[in-house]
């Protein structure tokens, strides 16, 4: 039987294997690929999220209780912090942990400290602060 102009044969069962097996290989390194640049992509928006906490000025950990399965912030049952750090311009002004207040972070400013380095941050609070217990 002749081949009519512009049919084509089907493949073998050999070429379908063949093909198969490559699509497999191919299959497997894109899922290697994909899995590669998702890791960067990860790192990048940990990198982001880092970044961002500590520009407001939070800790990580603070950070992470909220968003922790199961965990929760801090109860009102637990009752009232006591404030670890006092204004001695303006005893109404206290800080004891967590996001620094406005009032805080405007004092740190006005003496020429930047409120997103802890260590300046540190350094503040131990020399314009109050501590008490």
């Amino acid at each position: 039987m002749a081949k009519k102009k512009g049919v084509h044969a089907p493949p073998s069962i050999a070429e379908m294997q063949q093909r198969l097996a490559q699509i497999e290989v191919d299959r497997e390194k894109l899922e290697a690929a994909l899995a590669e640049r998702r890791r960067a992509d990860l790192m990048e928006f940990a990198e982001s999220v880092r970044e961002q906490i500590a520009e407001r000025g939070y800790r990580m950990d603070e950070v992470i209780a909220l968003i922790q399965k199961g965990r929760r912030a801090s109860s009102p049952r637990r009752g009232q912090r006591k404030p670890h750090f006092v204004d001695p311009d303006n005893p109404a002004h206290t800080y004891s942990k967590g996001p620094l207040p406005a009032w805080l972070r405007e004092k740190m400013q006005a003496a020429g400290y930047d409120a997103a380095d802890k260590a300046q941050r540190e350094a503040f609070k131990s020399t314009f602060l109050k501590q008490v217990a």
